[in-house]
């Protein structure tokens, strides 16, 4: 084994290799030295990148919000989306991205408890970078009156929808829908809801959206 890796991608190389375990064994490594002797790297090359298996399971999810951030913000019609219009091509966008990796994704949230968000600590980081993006949208969104200033809920709304994230997180985890169509309909019907919330006709969107979980339940 190498004490010494100077592969300028090997974090990538650590990156595919676990996911390619994970997906033939269902389950982590027994250990990171047994990882690291199979990739014939030294824990040492490992510790340079990830503390453990659960940061190359946070690193799937930032990634996934990245490259989904850059694929929307890169298109002209971006700026002129409203805030709702944002959130809702974010969702579908994310979702879109999971589907190639739905094995793989299946199996690190399978470690993580979505109902208990602050276990979740592989979603930690993305956590973060959410809300991040979500304080500018909201920003630009209540500069604009899409969204009524509240002056007790102003500091919530970016948790609020993280709350939102995790359960269609959740949804799509256990969608069986041809397509996923059900999980494209609760992105829909959800963020109608909040945004009817925030700003009107609150009652006739949450009737729509309970009926539907009733019905999907």
């Amino acid at each position: 084994m190498s004490t010494e890796n100077t592969n300028p991608n090997l974090k990538e190389l650590i990156l595919e290799k676990y996911q390619e375990y994970l997906l033939l064994n269902g389950k982590n490594p027994a250990s990171v030295y047994a990882f690291c002797k199979d990739l014939d790297i030294s824990e040492s090359d490992f510790y340079q990148h990830f503390a453990d298996f659960d940061q190359i399971a946070a690193q799937f999810w930032t990634s996934l919000n990245e490259s989904t951030l850059a694929r929307l913000e890169g298109t002209g019609e971006w700026a002129e989306f409203s805030t709702r219009e944002k959130f809702l091509s974010y969702y579908f966008s994310f979702f879109e991205g999971l589907k190639s990796s739905r094995s793989y994704a299946l199996l690190i949230l399978k470690q993580v408890n979505i109902a208990i968000p602050k276990s979740a600590s592989e979603l930690n980081e993305l956590k973060k970078d959410f809300k991040n993006w979500a304080k500018v949208v909201i920003s630009e969104g209540q500069q604009n009156n899409e969204i009524a200033g509240r002056s007790k809920l102003n500091d919530l709304y970016d948790d609020l929808f993280w709350v939102q994230f995790l359960f269609l997180l959740d949804y799509w985890r256990k969608d069986r829908s041809a397509g996923f169509e059900g999980t494209d309909e609760a992105v829909e019907k959800s963020v109608n809801l909040a945004f009817d919330l925030i700003e009107k006709n609150a009652l006739d969107s949450a009737f729509d959206f309970g009926k539907f979980i009733f019905q999907n339940r």
